[in-house]
């Protein structure tokens, strides 16, 4: 495989299936939740993983990560290193980004989330930032299911280029709310 396309299928929008949702806010009488890439997926775009909806772009010896510990004042953090080989050259090309830690398991979380920073310096999920900002009617503690699957035909769209609102606003059985 040439070096442009691993790279191409690297950084292809990510499907429905790679994407999870979480909630960001749930306050005033709304829930706000904004997607991210699952750790899982990152490792199976680069080539670790065997599920039959993700291709693997640079295969199990392609690719390296690296954790580094990293402190800033009293705030102590992970810094994760991606290293892909070019498969044209064979030379290591690195990108690295860091998290701090989250409040659910700290150590792991801190580890996932800059393994995920990292991945978008390589432009995985770089998109995700693009998606609407997306509100459910009532305060939750979890997402409803007609939501995500409401949710779940939006990366497609977002890949085809359509024009999307700034703001989504859902009810909890997933229809569109106008305000």
């Amino acid at each position: 495989m040439q070096a442009q396309e691993a790279l191409a299928q690297l950084t292809r929008p990510l499907s429905a299936e790679e994407i999870e949702w979480k909630i960001i806010a749930s306050k005033g009488g709304a829930t706000t939740i904004a997607p991210y890439v699952d750790a899982r997926a990152v490792m199976s775009r680069l080539g670790h993983g065997r599920s039959p909806y993700l291709v693997e772009a640079f295969g199990p010896f392609g690719w390296q990560v690296r954790y580094t510990p990293a402190q800033v004042g009293e705030e102590h953090g992970v810094i994760a290193s991606i290293a892909i080989r070019n498969p044209e050259t064979g030379e290591w090309v690195e990108k690295q980004d860091g998290s701090g830690a989250t409040d659910m398991e700290p150590f792991k979380g801190g580890i996932s989330g800059a393994l995920k920073r990292a991945a978008v310096a390589w432009g995985i999920g770089r998109e995700l930032y693009r998606y609407p900002r997306v509100l459910i009617e009532g305060e939750h503690r979890y997402i409803p299911r007609a939501v995500l699957e409401r949710l779940s035909k939006l990366p497609e769209a977002v890949a085809q280029g359509k024009p999307l609102p700034e703001v989504i606003q859902l009810n909890e059985k997933g229809e569109s709310v106008r305000r």
